[in-house]
């Protein structure tokens, strides 16, 4: 059970380990929370943990996620490569590989990076996790390797340009001035010079074209040059998505995550408005409303962990109430609906 830092309690109990800054291990899984190791995650800007709660992993779907060693490693090859050090960037295309080789081994994804690392590391941690949403994409799509690994290149190095700007202007909790968001806005065209002066021939085209155009939308409205409709190449509006959902699902310093099905609707409606949308439908095909291990409140009132995934109609999967383990398909239970994923204060005041 996923869990802000600022919710946590003396007494709960770590599910998975928690990482620091540079990918450390801060925390094993299995750790009694007390007040210090809660007030440590915080002085190390963690922002969520999972805790183990009253979840019904016995009937869960259980599958071998992402290995958690290989997006660490790629994500410090990043850190590295932006801090001078000597990596060239056909090293990005070898850990691209090796995501992508575990992804069609059929490892999940679906806890992402988000409980991996501090809030200091976010742009790094980021830009694996719409890496891999991106490859998920690409696959769906039918792309060869080749492409495959392209696309994986350019999304792993699509936000490059964040690193040249103010961690202080990036994590700002307040509301951005004008000459802020408009300096955050140079990042695109910041990170595409930068990758074209470290590039020693080895970087796809197109690879380079998401780094420049990952903030351009169908309507026009994006930014750096109000590219419209298939202007954009598809690598780049696969990237876009990906970053859109990675970012609006994820916890920030200066705001909380949006529940994935907010983000899921948002994102159904915006085909051929905001992004292409058939990279719109295909991202979607990828991604689910309500994850399996997800806490929801349903229309009868009765609490429920989400237990198996519905492909084709994935408003509706297979739910366990808590606390009684009644079993419940929301296919066949057509007058029960799921109303929201549980907030934040409603898991740990499960928890207690």
């Amino acid at each position: 059970m996923k869990l802000p830092t600022t919710h946590l309690s003396p007494g709960m109990k770590l599910a998975k380990p928690v990482y620091g800054n540079c990918g450390e291990l801060l925390l094993n899984r299995g750790v009694v929370l007390t007040e210090q190791y809660i007030k440590a995650l915080r002085r190390n800007n963690v922002l969520v943990v999972d805790v183990e709660g009253p979840v019904p992993y016995d009937e869960m779907e259980v599958k071998e996620e992402l290995s958690v060693q290989l997006r660490i490693e790629t994500m410090r090859k990043l850190y590295s490569f932006t801090k001078k050090a000597d990596i060239p960037l056909s090293a990005f295309m070898e850990s691209v590989e090796a995501l992508l080789e575990e992804i069609i081994s059929g490892k999940t994804v679906v806890d992402y990076l988000v409980d991996l690392c501090s809030s200091d590391l976010y742009t790094f941690t980021h830009s694996v996790d719409v890496c891999v949403l991106s490859l998920l994409c690409g696959i769906k799509l039918g792309y060869n390797q080749k492409n495959l690994l392209a696309l994986g290149v350019g999304a792993l190095l699509h936000d490059l340009g964040k690193t040249l700007i103010d961690p202080a202007i990036l994590n700002k909790p307040g509301k951005l001035t004008q000459e802020e968001f408009e300096l955050i806005m140079t990042h695109p065209l910041r990170g595409w010079k930068l990758v074209g002066e470290k590039n020693e021939g080895g970087l796809h085209p197109r690879s380079k074209n998401v780094i420049l155009n990952h903030h351009e939308r169908y309507d026009g409205s994006g930014y750096p040059r109000k590219l419209k409709g298939h202007q954009i190449d598809q690598f780049s509006a696969i990237c876009a998505v990906a970053d859109v959902y990675n970012a609006m699902t994820t916890d920030r310093v200066y705001r909380k995550a949006c529940p994935p099905p907010e983000v899921y609707e948002m994102l159904l409606c915006s085909g051929n408005v905001k992004f292409e949308k058939n990279v719109v439908k295909a991202f979607l095909s990828c991604v689910k409303p309500y994850p399996v291990g997800t806490l929801v409140k349903l229309s009868n009132g009765k609490i429920a962990c989400v237990i198996s995934e519905n492909p084709s109609l994935p408003f509706r999967p297979k739910v366990q109430l808590l606390p009684s383990g009644k079993i419940l398909d929301l296919e066949r239970e057509l007058s029960i609906v799921i109303k929201a994923p549980l907030s934040p204060e409603e898991r740990r005041d499960l928890l207690s």
